[in-house]
């Protein structure tokens, strides 16, 4: 998979309640705005789809429909109708916690995903947000179909099960995302080190589940490591988030070429390389997550030099934020 395909799927700045997943923030990410919301680059199929959504389609929420309700119309309905209904409700959950409580959502989910054929594009990208859905109510009742949904024939759907496998932060999934962090496709390869990150041990507190054995740990560590060293530039940018949670420095020099806007610039212009100014921006705002985790003193200046001078008044406003984090 190429960097231009890859870019596509890039980071999520607002209007993030539309990209999926959102696992929870760690001690110290919290009172962000949501500009820093997501804390990883998404993998492309699924970027490339809500960007087509975002301007393309009427979002449903005029008469704020019931979450169960809308899974029950994803059932009942037919073509581009249906995953737009499931992208819907994955928006829609993000924004109400409250909703994410219902005891029925789960079942319906899983029972709207198993009732589909995957024979059409539209029946393909439902499958792939109601897989995403599963990864934004992160509930353990949906382990056995985002495991099964790891090995699809779509990849879209593959990559949103691995991303949502991060999101519930069970240790069964642990071992395939080891695998896909070794596989030969850089998508993949992204995926699954993204949520590799989400088994740091302070992700892990913050989100109460259970402390992973040593052993285990420091595997998922050193197979972040390797994807640092990877060919493709943005699953170094993954791998170099995800080393952040880690609280490991050595992802401080990568994150300081994300914060640097020439550089990314330069990496924009990249034969097959497909990186829009609003992807750059994202990149930078996604690397002062990582820099928040590090605290490392020297980010302070280059955060300085962004909040005064960079010509994203978003991106202004994050590193701001950033450093009066860094500050308290």
């Amino acid at each position: 998979m190429t960097l231009a395909r890859l870019m596509s799927q890039e980071l999520t700045t607002p209007p993030q309640p539309d990209l999926p997943p959102r696992p929870n923030l760690l001690e110290g990410e919290k009172g962000f705005s949501s500009l820093l919301g997501q804390f990883f680059i998404v993998p492309l199929i699924i970027a490339v789809t809500a960007v087509a959504i975002f301007v393309g389609i009427k979002m449903m929420t005029s008469d704020e429909k019931d979450a169960v309700r809308l899974v029950k119309e994803i059932q009942m309905e037919h073509g581009s109708s249906r995953w737009q209904i499931a992208y819907d409700l994955n928006s829609r959950l993000i924004r109400d916690p409250q909703a994410r409580k219902d005891p029925r959502l789960v079942p319906e989910i899983i029972k709207a995903f198993q009732s589909i054929e995957p024979r059409t594009e539209d029946d393909r990208l439902t499958r792939m947000y109601l897989v995403t859905v599963l990864g934004t109510l992160a509930d353990p009742g949906s382990l056995p179909l985002i495991l099964n949904a790891m090995q699809d024939q779509d990849g879209r759907v593959q990559v949103a099960a691995i991303q949502s496998a991060g999101a519930l932060g069970d240790p069964a999934v642990v071992a395939e995302l080891l695998a896909f962090a070794a596989a030969d496709d850089a998508g993949l390869r992204k995926a699954a080190v993204f949520a590799l990150g989400c088994f740091a041990p302070r992700r892990r507190a913050a989100s109460q589940l259970a402390e992973l054995p040593s052993a285990q740990t420091a595997e998922i560590h050193e197979a972040i490591r390797k994807c640092h060293a990877d060919r493709v530039t943005d699953v170094r940018w993954n791998a170099a988030l995800a080393l952040s949670r880690f609280d490991d420095a050595e992802a401080a020099p990568t994150l300081l070429q994300m914060l640097d806007r020439e550089h990314l610039e330069k990496v924009a212009k990249e034969p097959g390389t497909e990186m829009t100014e609003e992807m750059v921006s994202e990149v930078m705002v996604n690397a002062m997550k990582g820099a928040m985790q590090l605290k490392g003193a020297e980010f302070k200046s280059v955060l300085e030099k962004i909040r005064k001078q960079d010509r994203s008044m978003d991106v202004r406003q994050a590193a701001g934020e950033v450093l009066q984090a860094l500050s308290n």
